[in-house]
């Protein structure tokens, strides 16, 4: 007769804990496909009989759930180390930022072993590995995946390490029981948060998502299935991040990234060989901002880019992709484009199909890692708008209303009333604006311009293009001022906008925070103006000393001025970067707004709000004033890009900015420097405002 025992799942056994997951996971599968019969049978108190002969009775959920919890790391955590680095240490906020050990998941028995490059940013002198039995292990740093923010390390070993093993994704499925290892606290034990499969094919097709809880210390661990095996390794991946640091004041939002287990093991012998993977990039960029609406419509190619050399051209669309000219996919919107191009790596091959006016062309491009630093083009001139009354038709083009000095346009003979009709042998006309032309040149080039006298006579200029100025240009070109205000049912006026005039106070809606406007009281709304979003310094603003500073150049140069005022008398939290973007929105809902003189600006420790606010919309803004600005060492600068290229300028003692200028100059973008500190108490008398206020009207210009 069969003995009959009864355990709870408590008092299993490691291997027992296993066996029975094993078996309520079938179990599970049973119950699925029986349904409602199933229900029938669990409420008769009904036993089940394992393989190994005995009974068991179903135990509480909550039991059995955290045995499976339970075994599946006890399972795991061998195959997972602690990792500890030393010196490298950095200011993070301006303060040290000291690092304890993070985590590593092993990938073979012969010691190599994947972690998050999130310890490494540093530069440490030196890395342990501390294995499960607790030897201290030197390690090596061979190789970095900065796509998937992964580093290999290989240490040597007495005895054979246990790989962790891996999780077929096939089986996987949004919803499912999955654990986030860490070996923060003990090298024997691995830490374990539970959470559940969120997503896949998250930051554009890279990873998979959890809303296990994750810390700096887990990256590098392994997210688990229930049998143990690995998902995939916890890296701090957040496309929005533009500063280090900001991990930390991000990781805690409620969810976590990691990459694929697979996808890593496909890389490691290049890894292996101290190779490392770099994202593809392939230089062009489309038109709109509708992810899943829009289809994809080439705004800009970079010069020298794989695009460029392929032959594709600013207006394309891109109808397929694919790595393979036999595995191209379908494109119809900018989410699919992402989600093909965002796992690739530099030196893989992508085949491109194009709709080039009707007509369909194939190309084939080898992503690489490094775009050529691609450097706004520019000619000098600042232009009226194509006339409406035209309606942009081809032969009309913008018209040149003034000339920057010592400019390309300036020394090739151009003139004020001349027509800009083709550049480079491209028409410029409503459709085809000067900056879609021009974004694409190398500023290094020389292009042909056709343009049309004040004489209706057609001409020829040879000009070379020039990268963007950085120095002070004293000019004294000031925009025609309207003398009056049209009457309110002028066609061009629209009477559902707000237009207060003089400082106004402006809505920021649930937040502590204030704001106020000095719009120019000779405001049209028929008229485009710039607007200056600025957080301030800490604490209240004093309207008349910003006004005193501003009002005069808002009212000749159609500018309109908005500052903000921190929550916290101490300073700007991460939290409040949505202030000035609320700021920006309102004014541009409510007055007519220059797309091309928009800018930002930051006082002392706002100005890094100001900073992040600008690369994270490069689309949106022109400028950004970093104004004596505190700003952490170590600060991620993205390549320069047509249609993002943000200018800068800078002023400080501080010698630390020099190395962002350097940074930011060798990124692509055009930076002016003054040494000099604002007293914002008197920053109407301050020596920086003319040069600012020049460096302001200059960002209209082509």
């Amino acid at each position: 007769m069969m003995r009959r025992t009864t355990k709870g799942a408590a008092d299993l056994p490691m291997v027992g804990a296993i066996q029975m997951l094993g078996f309520w996971h079938a179990f599970g599968r049973w119950i699925r496909s029986m349904g409602t019969a199933a229900v029938a049978v669990m409420s008769t108190g009904a036993v089940a009989v394992m393989s190994t002969g005995v009974i068991a009775a179903a135990p509480p959920l909550s039991e059995l759930e955290q045995a499976a919890f339970q075994a599946a790391t006890l399972y795991a955590q061998d195959s997972v180390v602690q990792v500890e680095t030393f010196g490298g240490s950095e200011i993070v906020n301006q303060q040290l930022a000291a690092k304890g050990p993070s985590t590593g998941t092993v990938l073979s028995a012969d010691g190599w072993i994947i972690t998050s490059t999130f310890q490494f940013r540093g530069q440490p002198a030196s890395i342990t590995v501390v294995l499960p039995d607790q030897q201290r292990k030197p390690a090596k740093l061979v190789a970095r995946d900065l796509s998937r923010e992964l580093a290999l390390l290989k240490i040597d070993v007495d005895s054979p390490l246990k790989p962790i093993s891996v999780s077929d994704r096939a089986g996987w499925q949004v919803g499912e029981w999955v654990m986030a290892l860490g070996k923060t606290f003990d090298p024997q034990s691995a830490s374990c948060s539970v959470g559940i499969l969120s997503a896949t094919g998250r930051v554009w097709n890279k990873a998979i998502q959890t809303d296990a809880k994750i810390s700096p210390q887990n990256y590098g661990g392994p997210v688990i299935d229930l049998r143990g095996r690995a998902m995939g390794i916890l890296t701090p991946l957040n496309p929005g991040i533009v500063t280090e640091g900001e991990v930390e004041q991000w990781y805690d939002s409620g969810i976590g990234f990691a990459i694929p287990i697979q996808d890593i093991l496909d890389r490691l012998p290049r890894m292996q060989q101290g190779e490392d993977i770099h994202p593809g990039r392939i230089g062009f960029r489309w038109r709109g901002n509708n992810e899943y609406s829009e289809p994809v419509v080439l705004q800009g190619v970079t010069p020298g880019s794989p695009a460029a050399k392929a032959g594709i051209m600013t207006g394309d669309k891109i109808v397929a992709l694919g790595n393979r000219s036999d595995r191209l996919q379908p494109i119809e919107n900018h989410s699919q484009l992402k989600h093909i191009l965002g796992p690739l790596d530099a030196g893989q091959t992508m085949a491109i199909v194009v709709d080039r006016n009707g007509e369909r062309k194939s190309f084939e491009c080898q992503l690489i890692k490094e775009l050529p630093t691609y450097r706004e083009p520019y000619l000098g001139i600042l232009v009226e708008p194509i006339a409406s009354e035209t309606g942009g038709a081809t032969g009309s083009g913008p018209r040149i209303s003034g000339l920057i000095p010592e400019s390309p346009a300036k020394e090739s003979g151009l003139s004020v009333g001349d027509e800009i009709l083709e550049i480079g042998g491209e028409v410029i006309d409503g459709s085809h604006p000067i900056e879609s032309r021009l974004a694409s040149k190398d500023y290094r080039e020389r292009v042909m311009l056709k343009v049309r006298g004040a004489d209706q006579s057609e001409r020829t200029v040879d000009l070379q293009l020039k990268a963007r100025p950085e120095s002070d240009l004293e000019w004294d070109y000031r925009p025609k001022l309207p003398e009056e205000s049209k009457p309110a049912d002028s066609k061009e006026a629209n009477p559902g906008k707000e237009t207060s005039k003089g400082t106004v106070q402006l809505p920021l809606g649930d937040v502590k925070n204030k704001a106020f406007a000095i719009v120019p009281t000779n405001y049209r709304e028929d008229i485009p103006h710039g607007v200056l979003v600025l957080f301030g310094e800490a604490g209240a603003q004093n309207q008349t000393q910003w006004s005193n500073a501003w009002d005069v150049f808002a009212r000749e140069h159609r500018w309109i001025v908005a500052v903000a005022q921190s929550a916290d008398e101490k300073g700007w939290s991460f939290d409040e970067i949505e202030i000035g973007q609320r700021l920006q929105s309102y004014l541009t809902q409510n007055y007519n707004i220059d797309p091309r003189r928009i800018a930002f600006g930051g006082v002392e420790s706002g100005s890094l709000l100001a900073y992040i606010t600008a690369v994270q919309n490069p689309e949106l803004v022109r400028g950004v004033w970093l104004c004596n600005p505190k700003l952490p060492q170590q600060i991620r600068m993205p390549p320069c890009e047509p249609f993002k290229a943000i200018q800068f300028f800078v002023n400080g003692k501080e010698k630390s900015l020099d190395r962002f200028v350097e940074v930011a100059r060798g990124a692509g973008y055009a930076v002016q420097r003054s040494s000099t500190e604002v007293e914002v108490a008197k920053i109407a008398e301050s020596p920086v405002l003319g040069p600012l206020q020049r460096w302001l009207r200059l960002l209209e210009a082509y």
